[in-house]
């Protein structure tokens, strides 16, 4: 217990839920990080943890990063992330729904989206008990993962502009999945050249075939020799031990927590790597849900454009400074955080 709480202490959370369900199998955890700029917003995932502590950690880990990524984009939202363990007991759909009754016990506390692992079938049994869930489709949401892919496409225009290269990028992604396609669709649209890996063989020869692009072995696409690397599946790929090997100029992708550690981000900056930090660029997606869902906006393209702004403004102010991105991404982060918060008093004032 007391190791737990000094997980929480240390990178300050408010409030970690452990839930289950012994009947549907269901076992998880809900952290919420920081609730200062709104309701916790972020998504749900399912995975095949090897220890309830690993999956412990991810939830912290990642509710911390969607407070920062909420946070930067300028959000009137906190960061929460759920994290539900995948065993052979699992019933499944009727786990799911457990969980979305939970998540209505907590009146709008915490607004939970799709992530890894997660189905259509599952949002569906998640959104029979609760209104607090991101549904798609919804009439006029479009697709989360597109918009997702379209802010990281003007993140890197950022960092291609940054670092003066003018003509159509070589990039190569890692993962394409959901995001990863919609952003080798983009790239090839805007004249690019593509190199593509996944650990499912077959969707990568698909989208080679369709985009004409190269397929590389998963091993070797973090090392590619190309303009741009895009990290689109799991994170904690790029370490301090291979950071001297990623010959890319700029590394500009949708994985969450990319980086092993702020070692890393260093690592890159010795390396004259030019890192966009992944919850300033792969932020569309959040964007486009919470004002979607929470905003009642109908447009969001200007909100995602504006990512290609903040991008060169965190890339300027860490080159003046001679500092790693990840760090200016951090301090704006939590700059924001520190400000009054008119938009807490209002939601909390509807309760």
């Amino acid at each position: 217990m007391m190791q737990m709480f000094s997980k929480l202490a240390a990178a300050d959370h408010e409030q970690v839920i452990a839930f289950q369900n012994h009947a549907t199998g269901l076992r998880g955890f809900l952290a919420i990080h920081d609730t200062t700029l709104g309701p916790a917003v972020g998504g749900t995932r399912i995975w095949n943890y090897a220890s309830d502590a690993d999956a412990l950690d991810d939830a912290l880990r990642l509710s911390r990063a969607m407070t920062y990524k909420n946070s930067l984009a300028e959000l009137p939202a906190g960061g929460g992330k759920a994290v539900l363990i995948a065993h052979d007991g699992l019933d499944r759909i009727a786990a799911f729904e457990a969980y979305g009754a939970m998540i209505e016990s907590l009146n709008g506390r915490f607004f939970a989206g799709r992530d890894v692992g997660i189905t259509d079938a599952d949002i569906a049994a998640i959104a029979r008990n609760t209104q607090y869930m991101a549904k798609e489709p919804s009439p006029g949401l479009g697709d989360i993962s597109e918009h997702t892919a379209i802010g990281i496409w003007h993140a890197m225009r950022a960092c291609l502009e940054f670092a003066g290269i003018n003509r159509p990028p070589r990039v190569a992604i890692q993962g394409v999945g959901s995001v990863g396609i919609h952003l080798a669709r983009i790239v090839k649209r805007e004249g690019g050249s593509l190199c593509v890996a996944d650990i499912d063989a077959g969707r990568a020869e698909r989208a080679a075939k369709e985009l004409g692009a190269r397929v590389l072995p998963v091993e070797e696409i973090l090392f590619a020799e190309v303009d741009v690397l895009a990290p689109c599946a799991l994170g904690g790929v790029i370490s301090a031990a291979n950071a001297a090997r990623i010959r890319a100029k700029i590394v500009c992708g949708s994985a969450n927590n990319m980086l092993t550690g702020m070692d890393a981000a260093d690592a890159l900056l010795r390396s004259v790597v030019i890192y966009a930090p992944d919850y300033l660029v792969n932020a569309g997606g959040v964007i486009r849900g919470t004002e979607f869902f929470l905003l009642g906006i109908q447009d969001s393209s200007e909100s995602l454009a504006r990512i290609y702004g903040r991008t060169i403004r965190v890339l300027e102010i860490a080159r003046s400074r001679g500092v790693s991105p990840a760090r200016v991404a951090d301090e704006l982060a939590e700059a924001r955080l520190k400000r009054p918060k008119l938009f807490r008093d209002l939601y909390w004032g509807k309760r």
